[in-house]
């Protein structure tokens, strides 16, 4: 196996350099082949791999390759580490990839550069896959950038276009805040741990507990630098104002982001490296709470959008919320199992709206559909199935991985922090489960129920997509349904599973009849959602909805325009950055280093030629005079300051002949 771990990044990455260096010459099927055949391949390897894991002592396969790089008494070498935590976001990875590989084939059947797309695409999982592999930190960013540049390539895809051309330049930027923050936390382990190899890190890891920010240990640091820089990866608050608009995409690139690749990217960071934020309890309670906050926050914007695409959006950002808080509760594991979870009804919701945006002629605007049930049953029943899922309700995948998540906040810890936060976080997380279940109800009733609201000739067209898209649709719809077995309270195969590599907490003793509780009123949230949406939305909107928004339409306005947060940031860090970007050229670049740096020595030697120029006229004889005169001036400068030959005093007088003495 160690000779074929590294075949699990390499593959897809083989098939992107294939398909962009010669694979516009090849007919499109050996495209499509190359592209779902690579990720297919490695799926098979990760499988391979995690059968292996049973044979290694120590729960985990090593592969190196080569020292990387040595200095300053730092030895980092390149390799992939597959334990049980990488195993399962491989499978994530890989799995539901493919899945996307292959609906993109008919999704872009029209597309006139396939072997950009999927190279692009298989790129893309590529790097999510050194991400997760990588047995060091530095690796690991390594894939952490790559995904942050497919990304760029992916939602400005269609680069034509302004609108998706900006949406990929706002990703890549706000992602490199982020990154900046990350940067700093690597290189604080560098300097008192003096690796960043996982393993070592964990023997190391004493070290992080001097003194080193505000009477802080520097885990502390560490662990909320780092987080920061998941905070943009992962769209978390005030980071995550690029996910919605990186729908401007094709929507197999927002299924990819928003299930199995990039947004992921943090959630596993911190589950990675769970035993330093297990030194510092205080961050693990930021973490908890910003999640919590920004997964109400998206919630309560996804419940007043109307475009299918953002209503997905805001939905992965609120569960990225979810998935954080949990990492940083009591069990680690429950954040990573709903992320489990989500890949497969995330994927599924978005591929289904794609699905829905080909039977509408490409739209988007939910409030203009209505009726889709009769003419596209298969999607009617898949989407039902994913939002039924998402919303937690019994006995789907989503139900099992958000009880877990608040049964593990509820029941969190963290010493110096005030006792009622993970209460707080609690009541905060319980009311989002109800506002999930409420928005994606809206979304399916609207979508699906009632008569059109539509064109007719639109309307006539709509039919349920190819096999090549409902099968992807329909694996996802069986995954979602019985994922959930693996976490079942009192069979947690998945946190068994994951507790050697993970942080796991102090385990209270918890009384049957809480968790019953705790679960019900996750159900209950989730059912209280949905009747509020068949209310309000089955067969389209009701005159309710009309009588409540005008109840207070400030409210309907600002959380319909998101709260103005994207005008919020053009207002104090856009528009303020190209002022000032203006005054540098203009006032700097301009007349400082053009017609100064650069024009200015040109102009001063065009000044000395002006001059000089009518001395140069082709008459040899003023050139005689000038070397004449210029001669002149040399011996007489050389000799200005020359002092007269000295005579010794012993020296004998020459006695020169006479004139009429001379011999000749």
């Amino acid at each position: 196996m160690r000779a074929e771990l590294h075949w699990i990044p390499l593959l897809p990455i083989l098939g992107a350099v294939w398909n962009l260096l010669v694979g516009r010459k090849l007919p499109r099927g050996l495209v499509h082949a190359v592209a779902y055949g690579t990720v297919g391949a490695a799926f098979c390897i990760a499988l391979d791999a995690f059968l292996s894991l049973r044979h290694h002592p120590d729960q985990a396969i090593h592969e190196t390759w080569f020292q990387w790089m040595n200095a300053g008494g730092i030895d980092i070498s390149a390799g992939f580490l597959y334990d049980r935590l990488s195993a399962v976001m491989c499978f994530i990875v890989t799995g539901v990839g493919f899945l996307i590989h292959v609906y993109s084939m008919e999704y872009m059947s029209h597309d006139e550069t396939p072997a950009r797309f999927f190279g692009y695409l298989n790129l893309f999982t590529g790097a999510m896959l050194i991400l997760v592999l990588g047995d060091n930190l530095l690796l690991t960013f390594v894939g952490w950038e790559g995904v942050g540049v497919c990304s760029y390539l992916l939602i400005g895809y269609w680069y034509d276009k302004e609108a998706n051309a900006t949406a990929g330049k706002k990703a890549f930027i706000t992602n490199r805040v982020g990154d900046f923050a990350f940067l700093i936390g690597i290189f604080i382990l560098v300097e008192l741990c003096k690796t960043l190899d996982y393993g070592q890190l964990r023997e190391h890891a004493s070290a992080l507990g001097v003194n080193w920010w505000w009477g802080r240990p520097a885990a502390f640091a560490v662990a909320f630098c780092l987080f920061i820089g998941a905070c943009g990866k992962s769209a978390q608050i005030p980071l995550y104002v690029w996910l919605p608009d990186a729908m401007a995409g094709p929507t197999p690139v927002s299924a990819l982001i928003h299930a199995a690749t990039m947004v992921t990217a943090g959630v596993y960071m911190v589950a990675r490296l769970s035993f330093i934020y297990a030194m510092a309890p205080e961050a693990l309670a930021i973490v908890a709470f910003v999640g919590a906050l920004t997964a109400l926050f998206a919630a309560t914007i996804g419940c007043a959008q109307t475009d299918i695409k953002k209503v997905l959006a805001y939905s992965t950002i609120s569960q990225l919320g979810f998935m954080f808080a949990g990492v940083a509760g009591e069990a680690t594991a429950s954040g990573v199992f709903h992320l489990g979870t989500h890949a497969f009804f995330k994927a599924g919701l978005f591929l289904g709206a794609g699905a829905v945006m080909h039977a509408m002629a490409d739209r988007t605007e939910i409030m203009d559909m209505g009726g889709l049930a009769r003419k596209t049953p298969i999607l009617r029943w898949t989407f039902f199935v994913y939002c039924v899922a998402i919303a937690g309700i019994f006995p789907l995948a989503g139900f099992w991985s958000k009880d877990a998540i608040l049964g593990s906040v509820f029941h969190a810890h963290w010493e110096g922090v005030a006792p009622w936060l993970p209460k707080l976080v609690f009541g905060m997380l319980l009311l989002t489960a109800g506002l999930t279940a409420f928005y994606m109800f809206r979304l399916y009733y609207l979508v699906f129920s009632g008569e059109t609201r539509s064109d007719a000739e639109t309307y006539e067209r709509a039919h349920d997509p190819s096999p090549i898209m409902w099968g992807p649709l329909a694996i996802l719809a069986g995954l979602a349904l019985v994922a959930g077995v693996l976490g079942v309270p009192g069979h947690d195969w998945f946190g068994s599973w994951l507790d050697p590599v993970i942080r796991k907490g102090s385990e209270p003793e918890v009384e049957e009849h809480l968790s019953y509780l705790l679960a019900g009123l996750g159900l209950f949230a989730g059912l209280s959602g949905i009747a509020v949406a068949t209310a309000l939305y089955r067969g389209g909107p009701k005159p309710a909805v009309d009588r409540f928004v005008a109840l207070a339409p400030g409210v309907y306005e600002a959380v319909k325009g998101k709260y103005w947060v994207d005008e919020a940031y053009a207002l104090l860090f856009a528009r303020p950055l190209r002022a000032l970007a203006a005054i540098l050229h203009r006032g700097f670049d301009v007349v400082v280093v053009d017609r100064g740096l650069v024009h200015g020595p040109a102009k001063i030697v065009d000044i000395f030629a002006q001059i000089l120029r009518p001395l140069q006229n082709g008459e040899v004889q003023r050139y005689i005079a000038m070397l004449l005169v210029g001669t002149a001036i040399v011996l007489g400068l050389a000799l200005r300051d020359a002092e007269p030959p000295v005579v010794p005093k012993n020296a004998t007088a020459i006695k020169l002949p006479a004139a009429g003495q001379v011999p000749w």
